[in-house]
């Protein structure tokens, strides 16, 4: 029989960092206190107004769903069809990579159907509408960067809370729309209730909130954005790196010089800004 050899090297990986960080980006319950009013009064300007009149209405009730961080938290705000301000929260710009933003929704009546939530106050991206099934369902759908939404074929009532997570892949430009009855610890990819694609290159720098003609009367609570599902659906701070690939165990041929390597990092960041080639010695690899 052939003898077969196996030899144990220490591979160093090398991978470029570009000035990103990761983790959550923001975390708003609407605890503005015990008084109704104007969002962007209420929140002293933390919500600044980009569009319209009419306010977006501050309530003290909230929505919950067991399992998601961000619920029963302070108070919510009402969006209907009859008003006309446009409202966002600003945020540090995201230039790369996907980021995510989630919403606990509660939809009292819904009409023709328009986009209520997206990302920016200009160059709008991952735009989140919903519209009447036809008898008095809801539809949920998402635009990347068109009014023109595409929409899901699952029937949703009214009068229910939902979680609708989206997301915008900046380098592809593809936005996705998940609509949950509770929340799932992993990004449940083939099952979105919506998908489509439009511009790319797009820096994300605030969460808004639209009222216009045909948009649904909604209840919006416990709203997140991040750059991970994982930090949509956890709280926790705590700094880790996971190596996705190669997996663990991998063998490689002999004479193998480099290898591609994907992480996945939460709540620190990967070197200083232009810190350009950073080696990881990884460990023991077996090479047969």
């Amino acid at each position: 029989k052939q003898s077969i050899m196996k030899k144990i090297y220490f591979l160093l990986f090398t991978f470029l960092t570009t000035a990103f960080t990761f983790g959550q980006i923001m975390s708003e319950n609407f605890d503005y206190g015990a008084s109704a009013g104007d969002l962007t009064t209420v929140s002293s300007s933390v919500w600044s107004n980009h569009s319209g009149s009419g306010a977006v209405g501050y309530v003290t009730s909230n929505l919950t769903m067991s399992g998601y961080p961000s619920s029963g938290v302070g108070g919510s705000i009402t969006l209907t069809g009859s008003a006309g301000e446009d409202v966002n929260r600003s945020f540090a710009p995201i230039s790369s990579g996907k980021v995510y933003a989630s919403a606990l929704v509660n939809i009292s009546s819904v009409s023709g159907g328009n986009y209520f939530m997206h990302f920016n106050s200009s160059s709008f991206r991952t735009r989140i509408g919903a519209k009447d099934d036809g008898n008095g369902d809801v539809l949920f759908g998402i635009g990347t960067s068109s009014s023109t939404l595409t929409y899901g074929t699952t029937a949703f009532q009214t009068g229910t809370t939902y979680l609708l997570v989206a997301s915008y892949e900046i380098s592809t430009g593809v936005s996705n729309l998940y609509v949950l009855t509770a929340p799932v610890a992993s990004e449940p990819t083939g099952s979105e209730e919506a998908t489509n694609t439009g511009s790319t290159g797009t820096t994300i720098s605030a969460i808004a909130f639209r009222q216009s003609s045909s948009i649904p009367d909604i209840n919006v609570d416990g709203v997140r954005v991040a750059t991970s599902w994982n930090d949509i659906m956890n709280d926790s701070s705590e700094p880790s790196l996971a190596i996705l690939t190669p997996s663990e165990g991998a063998t490689f041929l002999p004479g193998t010089t480099s290898v591609n390597l994907s992480i996945d990092v939460q709540n620190f960041t990967v070197g200083p800004p232009m810190s350009g080639l950073m080696d990881i010695s990884i460990g023991q690899l077996m090479v047969t």
